[in-house]
């Protein structure tokens, strides 16, 4: 490579001096007859280097302009790909306290376990804070308020399929309607396997809602190191691709 670099930047000795053509008026078919014989009479008795150099030098922008044109269309591909590929589960972690030892291999764990592993996408994250006393006031004035605020936007999107948090995350969840009635977004089959760990709290009208299951007994639970010992998971997305996220998430756990 940095060979090549080296002959880009070396003009070759030219053998003949010729004038341009005025190709001005011509055909596609005509102007590259023209320029082929050029090149044919202007590399004539050349050496095989020499033309290699040659030919560098005069078309390096082009070649360039190619390079530039692949790696932009490479990244762009792979890029349009990865965003393509079907999710097998978006989840956040709220209040986790081991951010940075999270184990997220335990998520990839399971994505293999149930064979939508490769050619899937995991969606995740683990920063987000929320705490009932900071926000049930003035969010704005929280150094954590534009991350609760792309937090909520997603969160009532269908982007996360299952909310991992504790009881204080929990609590706050229920009372904004983040989290779906249990009773009335599972189906009777994964209902029942989960009905004897669920928790209920109160909704933003005061009401109380089956709003999360508690998991924390259980070895996938253990194996997160989210920082917490009580661990629940809630559902806040109502599309049909967040309902079969948390069907294959609830069998993992409890089949």
């Amino acid at each position: 490579m940095r060979q090549m670099l080296k002959e880009l930047e070396e003009k070759p000795k030219e053998i003949t001096e010729k004038s341009r053509l005025d190709l001005n008026g011509l055909s596609r078919k005509e102007k590259r007859k023209i320029q082929k014989e050029q090149l044919n009479e202007t590399t004539e008795g050349m050496t095989p280097f020499e033309k290699y150099k040659y030919l560098l030098y005069f078309y390096k922008e082009r070649i360039i302009l190619t390079i530039v044109i692949l790696v932009c269309l490479f990244f762009l591909t792979t890029t349009i790909y990865r965003n393509s590929r079907p999710i097998t589960i978006s989840y956040a972690v709220i209040n986790c306290k081991n951010q940075m030892e999270f184990n997220a291999d335990a998520i990839d764990n399971y994505a293999k376990a149930i064979d939508k592993y490769k050619g899937h996408q995991i969606k995740s994250d683990t920063n987000i804070i929320l705490k009932e006393d900071e926000y049930s006031q003035s969010y704005e004035a929280n150094p954590n308020s534009q991350k609760y605020i792309i937090f909520m936007t997603m969160a009532t999107s269908n982007y996360y399929d299952v909310l991992f948090t504790n009881d204080e995350g929990a609590k706050y969840c229920a009372s904004q309607d983040i989290f779906y009635p249990l009773d009335k977004y599972l189906d009777a089959d994964t209902y029942s396997l989960v009905k004897d760990h669920i928790i209920t709290y109160t909704d933003m009208k005061g009401n109380p809602v089956e709003a999360a299951v508690d998991i924390s007994d259980t070895e996938f639970a253990k194996s997160l190191n989210t920082g917490y010992d009580d661990i629940y998971i809630g559902f806040p997305g109502d599309e049909k691709r967040n309902h079969e996220a948390v069907r294959d998430l609830i069998l993992y756990i409890y089949k």
